[in-house]
């Protein structure tokens, strides 16, 4: 398992990078208004592109996401099970990918002032007693670490908002919404915070209990350099060899 957090302090070529992402990303990308919002989708797509150059061998050209029943993106074909995860927020985009045969989700939040109708929303009635009980700093911390294990359990099981996430887990984040709505048993998972940024909240779930003690911090140019270098020279290992002659 490999965790990885993309700062997105640092410039980068969006219009060198287009011709690299699928036309579909590219289309969405032209849809949005505001830059970060691009900058943001198109490293999480560069990031789930290199994990399946590295988990699968393949070449960016040949690359297809599709999506599962609730959306998550999953690689179209691959040789063994495995899964990857993406999350942002702010000037962060993180991902994870798994071992093969587990499953892994990912959410990073930017930490605010929680809106009483979101906490509401999100909280169980058990959870929001607590979050009451706090002082405004402690109650944001709390309602953080909360959300993002319910997202990264979300995500991991491919099964978004479909339920209420205030249902999803108690105070200490035991599967209770009903078991045949998930499956025929309670999943066996895990939770891992990383200190990615002390004014976010980055939290990793998976079916893999061996979650790794170090995570990777890159900047979003540095991801962009790697990226393009490995596409351009794939390409050039394509190329057909000259033939020899020479054309007046």
């Amino acid at each position: 398992m490999h965790i990885i957090a993309v700062s997105l302090g640092t410039a980068f070529s969006v219009p060198e990078l287009l011709p690299y992402v699928s036309p579909e990303r590219r289309m969405s990308s032209s849809r949005l208004k505001r830059e970060d919002d691009v900058r943001r989708s198109l490293i999480g797509d560069i990031l789930a592109r290199m994990f399946a150059m590295d988990m699968e061998g393949m070449r960016n050209d040949a690359i297809c996401f599709d999506q599962g029943v609730f959306g998550k993106p999953r690689l179209s074909a691959m040789r063994e099970p495995w899964d990857f995860n993406l999350s942002h927020s702010g000037k962060w985009v993180a991902g994870i990918v798994s071992r093969k045969g587990q499953r892994v989700g990912i959410d990073i939040q930017k930490m605010a002032a929680i809106n009483p109708v979101l906490a509401r929303y999100s909280l169980s009635p058990e959870e929001m007693e607590r979050y009451q009980s706090l002082k405004s700093e402690a109650q944001i911390r709390y309602f953080y670490d909360l959300w993002t294990r319910k997202e990264s359990y979300l995500k991991m099981e491919g099964i978004g908002l479909t339920i209420p996430i205030r249902s999803v887990f108690s105070e200490q984040y035991a599967l209770k919404y009903e078991q045949s709505v998930l499956s025929d048993r309670l999943p066996d998972h895990a939770f891992r915070q990383y200190p990615v940024d002390p004014g976010y909240v980055l939290t990793a779930c998976s079916t893999d209990f061996r979650f790794p003690d170090q995570y990777l911090v890159v900047r979003a140019k540095d991801l962009v350099e790697v990226f393009l270098r490995r596409c351009r020279l794939q390409a050039e290992q394509s190329a057909p060899e000259p033939d020899g002659l020479t054309v007046l």
